[in-house]
């Protein structure tokens, strides 16, 4: 052990930098004692390197050795110097505290600045003495000033007597001194920050006040309330921003009415305010009386504001206002002719449940422009009921617009009135827009009625390929029950498109007997001539619990399609059975990179060492897409394997 110091000796002896930071290296990990002082004399050698290798060696030994070692560092005229002697001492300083307290009453005004610093980097209740004598007694305001700082580092309770004591200091140190009476946390900060309140400037009120919002105790509010009438506009506007912020927006309620009442104006001002924190806090004071002048109040904010610039503030606004529930304004501004305005009242309503809505929309609606109403007959639909059926009517009857035509095949499906299916939704099934024969289609399906699936069992059987493809889809959404052999012809149709959507429809749909029926129907569709509708036939085997289906997905995989290989390979992976894997594996070998990764996806969602054995194989493949999922996928397995373990 000996011959081992006095080797590292020797070697942080040395002018070499090589040298020197082989011995700290060393030295770092010896931990001997007697290897301070060199190390701590290699701190002023001219090299980067070997100031950081001596660095990281003295904080590794650390103690006290370390840091009265390093002390006389701290009167350096190296600056440089100077604070790797401060980072180092900050690191060991709970190691001595008292000795470092001792800086606190050096004749250098330099060295007790330093000395607060280190201190406030002890963790050390110890500090906290001479810390507060510094802050009320030291006569160099910097000293004071790094004193406060450092106090609220440490955050101690038992600075906050003399934290509040030195709030009559000047604004310089006042600064400092509140934010480490926030920093504390304690409610002890509160009562100083209240008692300074009053008697300091407008900047240091402004930041007092922060400070009480911040902290948060309930028993400044009274009192903040009491300030507001001899504080300026500005100072206002922050006591209500911190009264806010203590008690919550939502339970300004609970302030009581006189209490709102003295504070309603000081709300209306701080609306104005350019801090979007304070209008913040301005808006959630008004939103909590739900009164006609603050609502209006605060959609002229939201009025205001620039939708790309300030989206999420609009939709908080547009939540806030939704939440103070109906007024009289946001007819107002569906009928005000700007639209804008009336976009947002909308925007509003539609967050809303309220009875005057419905009445509202079938006054405007007829006198708005389209795009308007469209997001009128929206909203009517998901809350409009079985008075309002003329409206709906009306508006199918006289409306073109397809978007419209939607939320209205919306609210007659959800009605579930049979004799509005047959009257007025499925004749729209021949509609020239696709999406209002789709809005048409899940209507019909959403009424869930015998009848409506009997007319699509006849629509089947039609000469339109469109009106086949349509009920094909109809009947998969009804079930199978009754329908399969409606389906199954559909499986034979002349177009594609039909085979393709009457496949879609099978699995998953019926009974446990129906479900087999169907996987036996779907094993035709696998040699059907059409890649798509064998797509679609693996979609449906994947998506079937019955074992069958596993054999006819493994027929899949052979497909001459690579598509239909790889969806096939992919709904393997999905059943995770290890017994399918070894088939699986023969994908590795196409030729085509999209079933090589898809299959190695599968064998990863399979997982286990077989499939692992059958990845690696895969880790020096010339393709670098194939090489990177392969890799990928082993170490995801290797991760399950572990967390199962």
């Amino acid at each position: 052990m000996q011959e081992d110091v006095k080797r590292i000796q020797e070697l942080l002896e040395s002018n070499a930098p090589e040298a020197i930071r082989e011995g700290a290296y060393l030295a770092m990990h010896n931990g001997s004692h007697d290897l301070v002082p060199l190390l701590v004399k290699n701190i002023e050698f001219p090299n980067p390197g070997v100031q950081e290798a001596v660095d990281a060696a003295l904080r590794k030994i650390g103690g006290q050795v370390v840091l009265f070692s390093v002390l006389p560092l701290l009167r350096s005229e190296d600056t440089a110097i100077r604070n790797i002697a401060m980072d180092l001492l900050r690191d060991v300083a709970r190691s001595d505290v008292m000795a470092l307290a001792e800086l606190m009453k050096d004749d250098d005004a330099d060295i007790r600045i330093f000395g607060s610093d280190i201190l406030g980097s002890s963790g050390s209740a110890l500090a906290v003495p001479p810390l507060a004598h510094a802050l009320l007694r030291d006569p160099e305001t910097n000293v004071r000033y790094q004193a406060a700082v450092s106090l609220g580092e440490l955050g101690f309770p038992e600075a906050a007597e003399s934290l509040g004591m030195a709030l009559k200091d000047e604004e310089w140190v006042q600064f400092a001194v509140i934010e480490a009476l926030t920093k504390l946390g304690d409610e002890s900060s509160v009562a100083p920050l209240l008692q300074a309140l009053d008697k300091s400037t407008e900047l240091v009120a402004s930041s007092i006040v922060d400070a009480l919002g911040k902290l948060g105790y309930i028993k400044a509010v009274p009192l903040l309330i009491r300030a507001l009438p001899g504080a300026s506009v500005p100072l206002a506007n922050k006591i209500v921003c911190a009264i806010v912020n203590i008690v919550g927006p939502r339970s300004l309620s609970l302030l009581g009415p006189n209490e709102y009442d003295r504070m309603r104006g000081y709300f209306f001002t701080a609306l104005e305010d350019e801090d979007e924190d304070v209008q913040d806090a301005a808006i959630s004071g008004l939103a909590s009386s739900k009164g006609d002048d603050e609502f209006a109040a605060i959609f002229k904010v939201l009025a205001g504001l620039n939708p790309d610039r300030h989206h999420e503030r609009m939709v908080g606004l547009v939540k806030t206002l939704s939440g103070m529930g109906y007024h009289d304004e946001l007819a107002k501004c569906l009928k005000s002719g700007d639209e804008t305005t009336a976009f947002l009242s909308m925007d509003i309503i539609s967050h809303m449940s309220d009875p005057a809505i419905m009445p509202l929309i079938k006054e405007t609606f007829w006198k708005a422009q389209r795009d308007l109403q469209r997001a009128m007959i929206s909203v009517a639909a998901a809350q409009g009921g079985v008075a309002d059926r003329d409206f709906f009517l009306e508006v199918l009857e006289r409306h073109k617009d397809g978007t419209t035509l939607k939320s209205v095949l919306y609210y007659l499906g959800k009605l579930g009135d049979e004799s509005l299916i047959f009257e007025k939704v499925l004749p729209q099934l021949d509609h020239p827009y696709n999406d209002v024969k789709e809005a048409a289609l899940d209507a019909s399906v959403a009424m869930g009625s015998a009848a409506v699936n009997a007319r699509f069992q006849e629509m089947a059987k039609d000469e339109s390929e469109m009106h086949r493809m349509m009920a094909f889809y109809a009947l998969g959404r009804y079930g199978l029950k009754g329908n399969l052999p409606f389906l199954a012809e559909g499986m034979k149709d002349v177009s594609p498109e039909v085979r393709r959507v009457a496949v879609e429809a099978l699995c998953g749909k019926g009974s446990d007997a129906e479900n087999r029926q169907a996987v036996g129907l779907l094993e035709a569709c696998l040699d059907d001539e059409s890649v798509e509708v064998r797509l679609a036939a693996v979609n449906s085997l994947g998506a079937c619990r019955e074992p069958e289906a596993v054999d006819l997905l493994l027929k899949a995989i052979r497909d001459a399609d690579p598509w239909v290989q790889a969806r096939a390979a992919e709904a393997l992976g999905g059943k995770q059975l290890d017994a399918v894997a070894p088939q699986l594996a023969e994908l590795l070998n196409s030729s085509e990179t999209l079933v090589v990764v898809k299959t190695i996806d599968a064998l990863r969602n399979i997982g286990g060492d077989v499939a692992f054995q059958y990845l690696l194989s895969l880790v020096n493949h010339p393709d670098p897409e194939v090489q990177n999922a392969a890799e990928t996928a082993m170490e995801q397995i290797r991760a399950q394997s572990g967390s199962s373990a």
